[in-house]
């Protein structure tokens, strides 16, 4: 295990198998860990490459403790038989509300006014105007579950227009819920007053946000990025919150992480940066841990797991053909 988790699923795993904890940024630690792992959780931090499923000849599934998966080799693992999952849904209200929370604070200039505070400047409070969300238009870039219960609470909670653009169309009733619109993604920038992003990280999302997309935004957008650091350009950010193309920029993540002392962003008046915390919550935390238990012990037990990242009927060719005993009994 990379880093602790939740006593919830700590206690879960536990009752089932030893835990051995490891330094994720301590890559000997990890080898001599892995040499006799039959499942590895791992957190943000710590890559689970190639080489480190090559130390672990026994492994037979890596969880994710989270949504995002991008630093876990998939194809690799596949190609060795071994099931990755992860926890879909366990901190998706966590980043709703987190969301919500930037959009509400840049509107009303809470870092400046709060700096402006702490310096004594109380006559701050009249030198700038804020804003309402209330009506306004938000876009969704990515209408996964987290886009999805985001759009319901803007509709519902604050009466906004939802627009939202995704390679993918979602059930009829998913638009209902959030009254929301589906547009091309040059409409969505053009046409939004928040845009906020909720994609995984790959090949066709990779600074997604670049300088053509901010160029193309609503005069005084106001952009949040809780998704993954690098499908956001931060240098043209910065630059155009420079040209007043942005009204702020509110962020969870980053292109590198933990961030470098001179990050163009960190310290601005109009940005509310958090070092990836949003699903830092009791109920985050534990619903995280207690699903990632779940399907480790799941795959252990030869139950075909919740939340697989990598098929399974893909794995157990791989595990045939190369020999390996199967993970999951036949269905009855």
């Amino acid at each position: 295990m990379l880093t602790g988790m939740d006593e919830a699923g700590m206690r879960l795993v536990r009752e089932a198998a030893e835990i051995v904890v490891a330094d994720p940024k301590d890559r000997a630690a990890i080898e001599a860990a892995a040499r006799d792992a039959d499942a590895i959780i791992t957190r943000t931090a710590g890559k689970i490459d190639a080489e480190v499923l090559s130390w672990a000849p026994k492994l037979k599934v890596v969880a994710r403790h989270g949504v995002g998966f991008d630093h876990i080799d998939v194809p690799a693992a596949t190609a060795r038989g071994i099931q990755v999952v992860y926890t879909p849904g366990a901190n998706t209200q966590d980043v709703v509300e987190h969301v919500i929370a930037m959009m509400i604070g840049l509107s009303k200039h809470f870092p400046i006014m709060m700096k402006e505070l702490e310096a004594g400047n109380y006559a701050a409070r009249t030198s700038m105007r804020g804003r309402e969300i209330l009506g306004r238009t938000l876009g969704i870039v990515g209408f996964g579950r987290i886009g999805k219960r985001l759009g319901e609470t803007a509709k519902h909670g604050f009466g906004m227009q939802v627009l939202y653009h995704d390679i993918i169309g979602p059930p009829e009733d998913a638009e209902l819920r959030a009254g929301a619109t589906r547009v091309s993604f040059d409409e969505l920038l053009r046409q939004s007053d928040y845009i906020s992003i909720h994609v995984p990280l790959d090949g066709s999302t990779r600074r997604l946000m670049n300088r053509a997309a901010l160029a193309n935004v609503k005069e005084g957008c106001i952009l949040i990025n809780t998704s993954r650091g690098p499908v956001v350009d931060e240098e043209a950010v910065a630059d155009a919150l420079d040209a007043r193309l942005l009204w702020g920029y509110g962020a969870d993540v980053f292109d590198v992480e933990p961030p470098p002392p001179n990050h163009p962003l960190i310290g601005r008046p109009d940005v509310m940066l958090t070092p990836h915390s949003a699903a830092q919550t009791e109920e985050g935390l534990r619903n995280m841990a207690t699903m990632v238990a779940e399907g480790v012990l799941d795959v252990l037990a030869g139950r075909v797991p919740e939340h697989p990242v990598n098929d399974p009927v893909e794995v157990e060719k791989v595990r045939s053909g190369l020999g390996l005993p199967p993970l999951y009994r036949p269905a009855r």
